[in-house]
């Protein structure tokens, strides 16, 4: 049965069973990434997606991981373009081990004349951006198909049992 811990929010969310965490293993975090920000939110997706079963843990530790590895793509992709920018000023000799400094420039255009030269590998990551994003739509879409079914079977045995198609419920022990 998943438990319910306090986030560093102050939210409850919920955590999965002790089963469950031992096949996820370790999350997908890279050096200097804060496990206890991704396990809150692990943790607040699950409070949303209310796993019953495996499936649905996996699903709400794939929307995670899908969000996660998204906010550091788009996190990356400013950062690059910064990486960019300080390759050509050091290039250029403007920092970094000359003896005479000279001021940073810190325009649009010096930024995007750092893209300029990197522009292909920022296409690169816009891709992997947007793959990222497909596959957390196709979790999401992959969970909302699977409720509307079990709300279907539900209402389909719900309904057959007021019809009386089923045999009458056995009777609790006196």
């Amino acid at each position: 049965m998943p438990e319910e811990n306090a986030t560093n929010s102050g939210m409850l969310a919920l955590v999965p069973p002790d089963d469950v965490q031992a096949l996820f293993g370790d999350p997908p975090l890279l050096r200097g990434e804060d496990v206890g920000l991704y396990n809150e939110l692990m943790g607040q997706f699950a409070k949303i997606v209310e796993p019953k079963d495996m499936i649905e843990w996996w699903w709400a530790k794939d929307i995670t991981d899908h969000t996660w590895e998204i906010r550091r793509l788009r996190r990356f992709k400013a950062l690059f373009v910064e990486v960019a920018q300080d390759h050509m000023l050091q290039t250029a000799g403007l920092f970094g081990g000359t003896e005479k400094r000279m001021p940073v420039p810190d325009s649009e255009k010096s930024l995007a004349e750092g893209l300029m030269y990197r522009i292909n590998q920022y296409k690169s990551l816009d891709n992997l951006i947007a793959s990222a994003e497909l596959r957390r739509a196709h979790t999401l879409r992959e969970i909302e198909r699977r409720r509307q079914y079990l709300a279907r079977r539900l209402r389909e045995a719900s309904d057959g049992t007021i019809d009386g198609e089923f045999a009458e419920l056995p009777q609790a022990a006196e």
